[in-house]
């Protein structure tokens, strides 16, 4: 299985523009590789069928295919989110001496992408590329509350709520007051959901393309985080979240 997908990077290699969009036929990516003609038509066939490749119905020729570009951007954004959010996460965590977390979205998870580590020796300290659903935690919870409506609905209904790997009980109807609940503020609040102890204060970064992206959160021990540092904190990331989605490009806020 490895050969063959070495081989279909190698097409893939072949196919990539130079200046101006490429087309290679069957015949010339079997000389290019020194590969037999039927073994660069199967996979071909499969890069075609993922839309990895596309057939140029007058030439017969192939070229690189839309998913490539959908994986490209998405790394891209994946990339950019970090350079530009870095410079306010260390300003952030600066002004609130917590820990601050980066994260993004993998299909139905929230995975964090980036930290600060809190100034402070009793400090939250959790392992970047950690994932959780999307339902649980702020960082994540502010994210599922900016997806569009038929995602949130799909996501939550693929939910086994009886195996939910939270540290508080879950349910749909608690997860969908949480949404309206973060829709309204701007920004999610959670407690000991996945972390004992601890508390996450979550707002969402939006794409020059008005969708949501990610999100910036603060966390620490429950212990700091009293009536008086909830709010502040509150403000604060809510603020440098929507600095950051400014810098990506992001003017508008719309719920969909």
């Amino acid at each position: 299985m490895s050969g063959v997908i070495s081989k279909a990077i190698h097409i893939l290699d072949l196919l990539l523009p130079q200046g101006t969009e490429k087309e290679m036929s069957v015949t010339e990516l079997s000389r290019e590789l020194d590969m037999p003609v039927q073994s660069v038509h199967r996979i071909l066939a499969s890069l075609v069928e993922h839309g990895f490749a596309a057939q140029n119905p007058k030439t017969k020729k192939y070229k690189l295919g839309l998913s490539i570009m959908k994986y490209g951007f998405l790394m891209w954004d994946s990339l950019m989110l970090r350079t530009v959010a870095r410079p306010f996460m260390e300003e952030l965590s600066q002004k609130t001496k917590e820990t601050i977390y980066l994260a993004t979205r993998e299909n139905g998870e929230g995975v964090y992408i980036d930290s600060v580590d809190s100034p402070q020796v009793l400090k939250i300290s959790e392992p970047i590329g950690l994932k959780l659903p999307l339902f649980i935690g702020a960082s994540n919870r502010v994210i599922l509350a900016y997806l569009p409506r038929k995602t949130q609905e799909a996501l939550l209904e693929e939910v086994d709520w009886e195996a939910v790997p939270s540290l508080r009980p879950m349910s749909r109807e608690y997860i969908e007051e949480e949404i309206l609940t973060i829709q309204k503020q701007g920004y999610a609040i959670t407690e000991g959901e996945a972390t004992a102890g601890t508390t996450g204060i979550g707002a969402p970064i939006f794409s020059y393309d008005n969708m949501v992206i990610g999100s910036l959160n603060v966390a620490g021990p429950s212990l700091r985080f009293t009536d008086e540092t909830i709010p502040k904190n509150s403000f604060l990331v809510k603020k440098y979240a929507d600095l950051i989605s400014n810098e990506l490009g992001y003017r508008y806020k719309l719920i969909r």
